[in-house]
Formats: C-alpha cells, sequence, structure tokens
C-alpha cells in the first residue's frame, strides 16, 4: 500500500489529540485552515489529505470507495482518531472509510452537508458548476463576493485548489458512482462512532437533506441557520463548537 503523497497538518506530532478532516470535491486540505488552527489551539495535532482527483493527484478510477482506500495509510498502524470532520464528497468518502476505523475506542464523526442522494437532474446542474468552477477560473474577489463571510484566505485556498484539478474529474466522479446514492452507509456506522451530520440552511441551496438521513435514528442532525454549502468556512466556530462537543460527549460515554 503507498504511502499517501499528499497531505496538510497543523500543530505538534507531539499532541496527544489528533484529528483526520477530509475535503470535498474540488477542493483541497487547506478548505480547513480555520478549522484546524481551532482544534491545534485546543491541542490537536490536525490531519487533512488531498484527495485523489486533487491538487494534481490524478487517477482513472474515481469511485468514492477508491477514493477512500487511497487514504487508508492514515489509518494503518494502528493510528487512532479523536476526531473526525468531513466536507461534502469527504463526507462520502470517510462513511466508506467505516470499515477501517478503530473499534477500540469511542469517538465522534462530523459530516458537513453532505451530498447523499442526487437525481439526474441534480447531477446535470452539479456538473456545470463544477466543470464552470475549474475550467474557467475565478480571481478571490469573485469567490469573496459570492461568500461575503470568507477571508480572502479561503478565497485563495479555493482558487488554487480549482487550478489543481484533475480536468477529467467532474466527468468520471459522476460516470463511475452511477447512481449517486450514500445514504444507506449510515446503517453500517458500528456502535463506537457517534456521527453528526450538520446541514446547510434549507434556504440556502444545500447538497444534504434532512430527509435522506431521517430513517436513521442513532445519527444526529443539526441544520446551520444562514449556513451555505461551506460551513466549515461560514461559520468555522460551530463546526468546532460541534466537534468540541461530540468529544467531549464520547469521553463520557467511554469511562462509563
Amino acid at each position: 500500500m503507498s504511502i499517501v503523497p499528499s497531505a496538510t497538518r497543523w500543530g505538534s506530532p507531539t499532541a496527544t489529540k489528533h484529528a483526520l478532516l477530509v475535503h470535498g470535491l474540488t477542493s483541497s486540505s487547506h478548505t480547513w485552515h480555520k478549522v484546524a488552527q481551532a482544534l491545534v489551539a485546543e491541542g490537536y495535532l490536525v490531519t487533512a489529505p488531498n484527495l485523489l482527483g486533487h491538487v494534481s493527484r490524478w487517477s482513472n478510477d474515481y469511485r468514492i470507495r477508491n477514493i477512500a482506500e487511497d487514504i487508508l495509510p492514515l489509518l494503518s498502524g494502528g493510528q487512532q482518531y479523536d476526531l473526525v470532520i468531513a466536507h461534502s464528497m469527504g463526507s462520502l468518502v470517510t462513511l466508506n472509510l467505516l470499515p477501517f476505523f478503530s473499534r477500540s475506542k469511542i469517538f465522534p464523526i462530523i459530516l458537513i452537508d453532505p451530498p447523499l442522494e442526487q437525481d439526474e437532474t441534480i447531477i446535470a446542474q452539479k456538473r456545470l458548476m463544477f466543470t464552470d468552477a475549474i475550467t474557467n477560473i475565478k480571481n478571490p474577489e469573485f469567490y469573496m463576493e459570492q461568500n461575503p463571510r470568507w477571508s480572502r484566505e479561503d478565497a485563495v485556498w479555493r482558487v488554487l485548489a480549482t487550478r489543481l484539478v484533475d480536468p477529467n474529474l467532474i466527468q468520471f466522479i459522476y460516470q463511475h458512482n452511477s447512481p449517486w446514492s450514500f445514504s444507506h452507509l449510515f446503517g453500517t456506522v458500528p456502535p463506537n462512532i457517534k456521527m453528526t451530520v450538520l446541514l446547510a440552511d434549507p434556504k440556502m441551496n444545500p447538497s444534504g437533506h434532512l430527509k435522506d438521513i431521517q430513517p436513521y435514528s442513532h445519527i444526529r442532525t443539526q441544520i446551520v441557520p444562514g449556513a451555505a454549502h461551506w460551513i466549515q468556512q461560514d461559520f468555522p466556530d460551530v463546526v468546532v463548537d460541534v466537534a468540541t462537543k461530540a468529544v467531549k460527549d464520547a469521553t463520557v460515554k467511554s469511562v462509563l
């Protein structure tokens, strides 16, 4: 098994707590800079991989399962995480990693606005949106205007990420994952993983939908009012607060 060639880390290698952050489609590890820095302040070593198809890491196989398997080295050698947070497509990657996480401790996973179920109409819209993002490169000012809560650093990292995406990724990601249906994976969450899904405001054109999660009563859900799809950049404090509380809850359950 090959070593993951691209990942960003924040924090001290001697930190006693370790978090794994997984980015979404056409993004990069640096999506997490706000959340990562806040977690480092709380004593975490934070690892964020760059997924296949991103940051010049190209492939011929963009099945979500294969993208997940590519980062398995980050779970090897007894590596355990106290916290996992994933955004958008990264949530689907994380759901495919469930069999490989440690079963020896209770810990939380936070999924941010996951696109669990998409029909052909939605896929056609997303295909156009993502294709435009990587073929008609925007400047930072465009993203700051579209996302008033973003800092210039957010926007610059977004521009860089779109420049480094495999030109074939958007075409293949939908071809290789048809039909686009992942909510059934909630049925595979082991009892030691306490999962929370943060959803964007229904008024803000979210990718995640409460109806896709409601059949799974063991999954906690929380809608973030006023948040669009990029909750970790619009409201990083909410993400960190939810994650911190989930870790404390998991610690209590471990003691009990």
